[in-house]
């Protein structure tokens, strides 16, 4: 080989090929890395703006309940159905801010509502991904238990509750869940959202007993609530042409009517 042509290749180093392979390693090596997780620190400042106190009143203004409800959207918030029971009027707060609320969306069978709230403004939540979460997991419930105003508590997925068709429907954990935060957020460690609180349990023949139902069900409320509600329209539709191509008697009316508010009320939560 001639000297000179060796001293070339020797300079020159490695080909342009070889210096795009090594660099695609290095970034299938980079991505291959966890992400780092956050402290609990950090995922209470990265969410906690995102979770709401939900105030209730009746028709007379009085006092119903509370819960809590967690931002997913430009002024809309989710949160458990069971929260708003018999509300007519239906409030937001956190902090010195405080708004009137809507229902928009429901699914009463899962327990998910949606709330609008105009001139919400507050960080949305990243919803978790469809990668599973598995029973060891840390995660971190933020919420407002018995009014006291976003409150995180620290645990683990104890389990994973399913039907018997093998979809899940309750995440069970550790993390301390009490009144007042159903509808709060159950957080991962890097501050997604993988499931609204809903129940807790403590007592002499129960030890810390808390779940939160999937995110997955916060992503499917738009189609299952358009379902319920075309169902709705549909039977409201079905029992005027009834009444209507019956004789007109005060019976006929009294049946049409209730056979319409049973139909309603079969697929609509009370509507605040």
């Amino acid at each position: 080989m001639n000297p000179a042509t060796t001293a070339k290749t020797a300079k020159t180093g490695p080909t342009k090929p070889a210096l795009r392979g090594l660099v695609l390693l290095l970034l299938l090596a980079l991505t291959a890395l966890p992400s780092r997780a956050l402290t609990p620190q950090e995922v209470y400042a990265l969410v906690s703006p995102s979770v709401w106190k939900v105030l209730t009143y009746d028709g007379d203004g009085l006092p119903l309940g509370q819960g809590s409800a967690v931002v997913t959207g430009a002024e809309l918030l989710v949160t458990n159905c069971h929260v708003l029971k018999r509300a007519k009027r239906v409030v937001v707060r956190r902090e010195g801010s405080s708004l009137d609320a809507r229902l928009e969306m429901w699914d009463p069978q899962r327990d998910v509502c949606q709330l609008r709230a105009p001139k919400l403004l507050a960080p949305t939540v990243v919803l978790r991904d469809a990668s599973p979460i598995a029973v060891g997991q840390a995660v971190y419930a933020i919420g407002n238990p018995k009014g006291l105003d976003l409150t995180m508590s620290a645990g683990l997925v104890s389990s994973l509750r399913r039907n018997d068709a093998g979809q899940l429907i309750l995440i069970q954990t550790s993390a301390a869940i009490s009144g007042g935060s159903s509808g709060g957020g159950l957080f991962d460690d890097a501050g997604r959202l993988v499931g609204l609180t809903t129940i807790g349990s403590v007592g002499a023949d129960t030890q810390n007993l808390n779940f939160a139902v999937p995110v997955e069900w916060v992503r499917e409320l738009p189609q299952r609530h358009a379902k319920l509600a075309a169902k709705g329209a549909a039977g409201n539709a079905a029992a005027a042409s009834s009444a209507a191509a019956a004789t007109p008697t005060a019976g006929a009316a009294t049946n049409a009517a209730s056979t319409s508010s049973t139909t309603s009320a079969a697929t609509e939560p009370p509507r605040p």
